[in-house]
């Protein structure tokens, strides 16, 4: 391999060692340079680069922020509904002599609950309602089934709804009401 042009020159006399020196401090100056502004460059370096940048950070703070609050109003509305469960709950009398299986719908699931002969008219007058919270069915009244429904609709089951709409015109059972203590 030959020679680097700074060896050729010095070797030549073209050049004397203290300019060969001053020469590889500069070059290694710049180098340090070039090394620093290449950090430099990664970065956006037009104002335009760097406010779309700022906006996309501002976006996704925002959209993260979005998703803290959803997730503690959820906590909290969970803790409201177990509390208020806790506060009103009937005790079912699943274990009496008189029990009854009570079938129910949340969702699409039909679910039973074991409750007393009282209970069952008390759930059929909708006097009373079930909870469905934490893997459990829960009696409550009337009042407190309607403070959790606001809170969590689709963990309610209520016989007799206030917000029932007005029945069907053209239905052609409406004159074959089903009865509230029919057992099914």
């Amino acid at each position: 391999m030959g020679k680097s042009l700074q060896d050729q020159l010095l070797a030549k006399g073209v050049a004397r060692p203290k300019q060969a020196k001053k020469a590889r401090r500069e070059k290694a100056a710049r180098d340090k340079a070039a090394r620093q502004q290449g950090a430099a460059t990664d970065a956006p370096d037009t104002a335009r680069e760097i406010a779309a940048a700022e906006a996309a950070k501002r976006e996704r703070d925002r959209a993260l922020n979005a998703e803290q609050k959803r997730r503690r109003e959820a906590r909290e509305r969970d803790a409201s509904v177990a509390q208020l469960i806790e506060g009103h709950a009937v005790a079912a009398q699943g274990d009496a002599d008189d029990a009854v299986q009570y079938n129910y719908h949340i969702g699409d699931a039909i679910r039973r609950i074991a409750v007393s002969d009282r209970q069952r008219r008390d759930l059929a007058a909708g006097r009373l309602g079930i909870v469905r919270h934490g893997g459990r069915a829960v009696l409550v009244p009337r009042e407190a089934a309607d403070r959790i429904a606001a809170l969590m609709p689709e963990a309610v089951w209520r016989a007799r709804p206030e917000d029932d709409p007005a029945p069907d015109p053209d239905d052609p059972y409406a004159d074959y009401p089903v009865p509230d203590d029919l057992m099914w």
